[in-house]
């Protein structure tokens, strides 16, 4: 009888080891990602930070926007609108908020936020949408775009939670629009300012920011948010 050295299991290990099975054996460096991998997230050049979505204005011809480290800057020859390249239409309820400073321009020129927009890419005689606005005197605006008309919802009122322009520059405005099924409230710096009922508003369609003539603005933490904020549409 041949004898089997006492070795030899453990020398039949070692080479099952040194062989990958199939299941073990690595995919090829170029094989393709399956589709339930997650994309990598886009980051700007030399940016630790996903891309921010690009902004589209209307009118585009004379209005400069500028995507930076702390913000986009956006400079204005006439009024314009403007609205994130990927932002679909919003039923209430849903929260927008921004944080905008003025750079330069007249003091009475107004900025601020615009929600239930349609018809932003063609001419304004298609265009609805509400907007919020603060200025740089201290007063806030509540008005509506139905096409040609622009009826005033809430003129304008001086309130001390709105910044006003500094000698050096405006200070920022972190302006945020509640949009309930009844009611909209407004709040500047953390301040309710004005509450609307929605029957007065244009309250479904896509959110963005109005910017008046000549106005240099800085725009920073423009975000949407649906559902009801804690406490309800109202709470502070």
């Amino acid at each position: 009888m041949m004898r089997i050295p006492r070795t030899f299991p453990a020398l039949l290990l070692l080479v099952l080891a040194a062989c990958p099975g199939r299941d073990d054996a690595a995919e090829p460096a170029d094989a393709p990602a399956s589709p339930d991998t997650p994309a990598a997230a886009q980051t700007p050049a030399g940016g630790d930070e996903p891309a921010q979505p690009a902004w589209r204005s209307n009118p585009a011809e004379g209005v400069t926007i500028r995507p930076g480290g702390e913000g986009t800057d956006v400079e204005t020859g006439p009024h314009t609108i403007l609205w994130q390249e990927r932002a679909g239409n919003l039923e209430p309820p849903y929260t927008i908020t921004a944080t905008l400073q003025k750079r330069a321009g007249r003091l009475h020129e107004g900025y601020g936020i615009v929600f239930g927009g349609t018809g932003l890419e063609g001419p304004e005689g298609g265009q609805r949408y509400s907007y919020f606005l603060v200025r740089g005197d201290g007063s806030l605006l509540v008005k509506l775009r139905d096409g040609t008309r622009t009826p005033v919802v809430r003129d304008w009122t001086r309130d001390p939670r709105v910044n006003r322009d500094a000698e050096e520059g405006g200070r920022p405005n972190r302006l945020e629009v509640r949009v309930g099924v009844d009611e909209v409230v407004f709040r500047v710096n953390g301040g309710e300012v004005a509450r609307v009922p929605a029957s007065e508003l244009s309250v479904r369609g896509r959110a963005g920011l109005r910017v008046a003539h000549e106005l240099g603005l800085q725009v920073r933490e423009f975000g949407v948010v649906t559902g009801t904020p804690p406490g309800g549409e109202g709470a502070p």
